[in-house]
């Protein structure tokens, strides 16, 4: 759902508390209702109608935000005399949901979008440009004098993947294997039950090579297409987008032992 320029969802629950406005990766979707528009016994065409926020009771009108982000495409001339980049964010965008075709690009001109809104307007999930700039024309009011209720904010989302629980297992339990009960970190190759004890396990993650997100459904994933690596250096893995491979993490690691930069 990149189409409706809002965070994206992170791939499972880590039990946090929900903060707003929503950022990437800092909240799980719960469910996502959709009607069925088109179906010929074949092939069915579904228009989604709202999605929930899991730990929330927050509930997003999915056809509020596609109408809004239809209505700055329709006043982009307008948007463009607040802010040129914002307009440019608008069409980039527009010019990725047009091809039709979910794809990462989809999700980086969200980003550019939401980064935009973020420098002229602060931090927020409303639904469209027009909307933040109408409100900001209005004339200051007696603050007293206005309640109102807060927090209904809106969020871009998708369904995510489904992970195999149990091949993950499998791969840990091989690695266990291999190593006589220790686990090696595919990128820095410490074993971080040296350093911790048996609570160093827990730092160790399985991580897929391909991102789940690019996989196509039921795609059969193999051993040689996992890795395992502890818990700092899967955070650096995936800190760009496309994410960095474990060798490129592992060439870093091994470049500032060189200099002397890391001390373990």
């Amino acid at each position: 759902m990149a189409v409706s320029g809002l965070p994206e969802p992170a791939r499972e629950d880590k039990g946090d508390d929900i903060q707003f406005p929503l950022e990437n990766g800092q909240f799980v979707m719960d469910s996502m209702d959709f009607e069925v528009i088109e179906d010929d016994g074949m092939s069915v065409v579904l228009a989604p109608l709202c999605v929930s926020i899991l730990r929330s009771d927050t509930e997003i009108n999915l056809q509020d935000r596609l109408r809004g982000i239809s209505e700055d495409w329709k006043q982009v001339d307008q948007i463009r005399e607040h802010g040129g980049k914002l307009a440019a964010c608008i069409l980039a965008h527009k010019k990725q949901v047009e091809q039709g075709v979910n794809s990462r690009s989809i999700r980086r001109a969200a980003d550019n979008l939401i980064g935009e809104k973020t420098n002229l307007f602060g931090h927020t999930n409303a639904g469209s440009a027009s909307s933040l700039i109408e409100t900001g024309s209005r004339p200051e009011v007696d603050i007293e004098a206005i309640a109102g209720r807060e927090g209904r904010l809106l969020a871009r989302l998708h369904v995510y993947r489904e992970r195999d629980k149990a091949f993950s297992k499998r791969v840990r339990d091989y690695y266990l294997s291999k190593g006589n009960g220790k686990i090696e970190c595919n990128a820095c190759r410490e074993f971080p039950v040296n350093i911790y004890g048996p609570l160093g396990h827990s730092a160790i993650e399985v991580h897929h090579k391909i991102p789940i997100e690019e996989l196509q459904p039921d795609t059969v994933t193999t051993l040689a297409e996992m890795a395992v690596l502890c818990a700092n250096c899967h955070r650096v893995v995936h800190s760009k987008r496309p994410c960095l491979s474990v060798e490129d993490v592992g060439g870093l690691v091994a470049s500032q032992r060189t200099q002397g930069g890391m001390s373990l």
